[in-house]
């Protein structure tokens, strides 16, 4: 997850960063627009950059020659379990296999930290996240924490034994 300052091209550099900088900060920000227009998170909890940004979060930014071209958090819930957040990679990037490497690098940062499960919550209409999951084990649980009042009725969750 070492990012190299300058790296070839073709290749993201993934490196943990604080939400609250500008540019990362544009890139939730396009989260949001992108999910209020395809209503695709009518209800889901969307974490502000100021909660992305507490100690228990690592916020994974991918980078390509300096831009953000993608993100993803691990949000550390309890002693042996966290959330994945925020995924988002830039259309113009979509179909690298960005989503792949953002996602392999936060289970890898799971891992490291001796958690045994993963959980997330994602949107069934959204079938390109959808897929991604259920390739990488996710496999659909009922609502957490504090998303078990949640009545979006596309709300999947889904969760990973490590």
């Amino acid at each position: 997850m070492s990012s190299d300052p300058s790296p070839s091209p073709g290749l993201a550099a993934f490196e943990v960063e604080d939400p609250r900088a500008a540019d990362v900060r544009l890139l939730v920000e396009e989260l949001d627009v992108e999910l209020a227009q395809l209503a695709a998170c009518g209800g889901c909890d969307l974490s502000s950059v100021d909660e992305l940004s507490q100690d228990y979060v690592q916020f994974l930014v991918a980078r390509y020659h300096g831009h953000p071209i993608a993100c993803g958090a691990l949000v550390v819930k309890d002693i042996d379990w966290a959330e994945i957040k925020r995924m988002y990679v830039r259309p113009v990037v979509r179909g690298k296999g960005l989503s792949r490497a953002i996602l392999d690098n936060l289970l890898t940062m799971a891992r490291r930290r001796d958690l045994r499960t993963v959980r997330l919550e994602t949107n069934v209409r959204s079938a390109a996240a959808v897929a991604l999951y259920r390739s990488a084990g996710f496999e659909p649980c009922d609502p957490y924490e504090d998303h078990q009042s949640s009545e979006d009725v596309d709300a999947l969750f889904m969760a990973l034994a490590l």
